[in-house]
This record gives structure tokens, C-alpha cells and sequence, in this order.
């Protein structure tokens, strides 16, 4: 049964700034955390949610909405692996701005549950959570159509789907890939380069990495629940600016999914023995997933 939404386009949080797709630039990113919070409109926020007889919050990470529905005695659900008091807690510059780390913390003590799928940071701020499996769209097998639309070149070969997102193409030494005779690398990211085959909308997301052998990705949630659900191991660049990875390297390793290749060597495009390794690995069945159909009998028994 389809439903209707309306949707009002709004700021509810300031999140990151990159310098480029592998690393944040902390300072920026806390300017612009400041000026969100210098501008914030509790008030007009509560007046909303009144005027529009709002049952439910749900907030994916944002913290104001979980503040305001608090103040008026709305349930709330916060669905996120991660918080943004969780990633600004852990820059350099957090020592300095304790008073705006306490504010978010606040603002997110609000929530009356959080929801963490798989591959999560857990907090000590928000008191009731429930853990479910990986939120992913499942995507179809086009291999076939693909090899026919990318031509003789993909016969017999790997493929390796790469994710670095916008500004994923100044990160990585393209040419090198060269050096992956076997590989056939796709993107839907703007790369221009040779060595990279770009794919338009003609192919779904979901259906590219459901049709490729390995997911190559920053390692943001998204891209690798996506993998996993479609039973695709990952191979992701270690990053140590952005606290969410702790949890990203720990089930990588945990449960043998996914390969972590250290910062130079992935910018390099030095990716022949990490390809070699995660070719290896297996994921169907071994982690949790259908976390979206777990949320949504969640929600249904808050609003009964």
C-alpha cells in the first residue's frame, strides 16, 4: 500500500564539512555547528509540530527535533549507527566547546528510544535502545544487462563498484588501476578517467553493487549496509578523523566482511592485494539484516 508524505526541505543539523571524501575539516565543521546553533528555532520547531498535531518524531541523527517533541511530551524515535554528539565529541577542537557538546547531549537525552542498526557507536545520553539489523535496499542482479551495456571489455572480469561519493574523484590515483588487469572498476561518481566506467541512471545504485563481485567505499552506513544486504564483501579506507569508523573497523573484523586498507596506500590506488583479499570473503548469512521491516512494527506499536 503506497503512501503520501509531504515534504518541507528545512536545516535540522549542521553536519560535517570534508576538505575532500576521506577526511573532515573539524574546524569548519564546528563553525558551522556554532552558526546552526546560534540560529536554532526551538520555539518555531514546537510551534509545528503543535499546529501539524505531530503523533511521532523520527529523526535521522538530527538532535532539535528530539528536543522540541520532548518539550511538548511527543514520542520520539532516533534511528542512527552514530550521533553527532558521538562524531563532535571526539575532534581535536571538542576540549574547547564543552558547552555545545553539553547542548547536544541534551537535546538528544530527549529521545525516547533510539533504534541502532548494525555497526553502531553506543552513548550513555539516550536511556532506552533497541538494537535491529542492517536498513538497506535490497538490489537486483542486472550482471548480464551490465556486461552487455559495458561490452566486450567486462567479459570474464571482476567487478568493482566504487563509492567515494562528490568529492570521492581528487582522492584517489586513478592511473593505477591500471595495474588490475583482471578488475573492471564502475562508479556513479563524477570520475573522469579511463580506467573508471561511469554509469548514468540507466542502473540503479542498489542494482550496481548488487551486480558487482566487491563495494570499494569511504565506509559510510549506507554503502555498506547496501553491500552487505546484497551479500557483497567491501574493502574501505581507514579513517581516523571520524569517530564512526571505530565501529566500521570493528565489524569488519569482527565478522570478516569487509578488508581496511590504511589511508596512503587506498589514495594511491594501491588496491591489488586488498581486491585479492576480499575476493575471499564470504557474507550471506552472517549478519544481521531487515532492520527496516524490524523499525516499522516499531513504529507501529508506537502509534497504536
Amino acid at each position: 500500500m503506497s503512501q503520501n508524505f509531504n515534504h518541507i526541505q528545512q536545516n535540522v543539523d549542521a553536519g560535517c564539512q570534508h576538505s575532500d571524501s576521506l577526511q573532515i575539516d573539524t574546524k569548519k565543521s564546528f563553525r558551522n555547528f556554532k552558526l546552526f546553533f546560534a540560529s536554532a528555532r526551538l520555539k518555531e520547531e514546537e510551534t509545528w509540530l503543535t499546529d501539524n498535531k505531530i503523533d511521532l518524531v523520527i529523526s535521522d541523527v538530527a538532535s532539535l527535533p528530539m528536543k522540541a517533541a520532548g518539550n511538548l511530551k511527543i514520542p520520539t524515535i532516533l534511528i542512527g549507527n552514530f550521533t553527532w554528539y558521538d562524531i563532535y565529541s571526539h575532534f581535536p577542537e571538542a576540549k574547547n566547546e564543552t558547552h555545545l557538546i553539553q547542548s547536544l547531549a541534551e537535546e538528544y537525552s530527549h529521545s525516547t528510544l533510539q533504534i541502532l542498526p548494525q555497526c553502531h557507536l553506543d552513548n550513555q545520553i539516550i536511556n532506552h535502545k533497541k538494537e535491529v539489523g542492517f536498513i538497506a535496499n535490497n538490489g537486483k542482479n542486472i550482471r548480464n544487462d551490465l556486461i552487455s551495456f559495458l561490452g566486450k571489455s567486462a567479459e570474464n572480469k571482476k567487478l568493482i563498484f566504487i563509492y567515494l561519493g562528490e568529492h570521492g574523484t581528487r582522492s584517489v590515483n586513478w592511473s593505477n588501476l591500471r595495474n588490475n588487469k583482471d578488475c573492471l572498476f564502475l562508479t556513479r561518481d563524477p570520475i573522469k578517467h579511463p580506467d573508471v566506467h561511469f554509469i548514468d541512471d540507466k542502473f540503479s545504485y542498489h542494482d550496481l553493487i548488487a551486480s558487482s563481485d566487491i563495494t570499494l567505499t569511504k565506509g559510510g552506513y549506507s554503502t555498506l549496509a547496501t553491500s552487505f544486504a546484497n551479500h557483497k564483501p567491501v574493502i574501505t579506507c581507514e579513517r581516523d578523523d571520524f569517530y564512526e569508523f571505530e565501529a566500521v573497523r570493528e565489524y569488519l573484523q569482527k565478522w570478516q566482511i569487509g578488508i581496511i586498507v590504511k589511508s596512503t596506500p587506498f589514495k594511491q590506488g594501491d588496491w591489488q592485494e586488498p581486491i585479492k583479499e576480499a575476493l575471499k570473503l564470504t557474507v550471506k548469512n552472517k549478519v544481521p539484516l531487515n532492520g527496516e521491516i524490524e523499525i516499522a512494527k516499531i513504529v507501529q506499536q508506537m502509534l497504536s
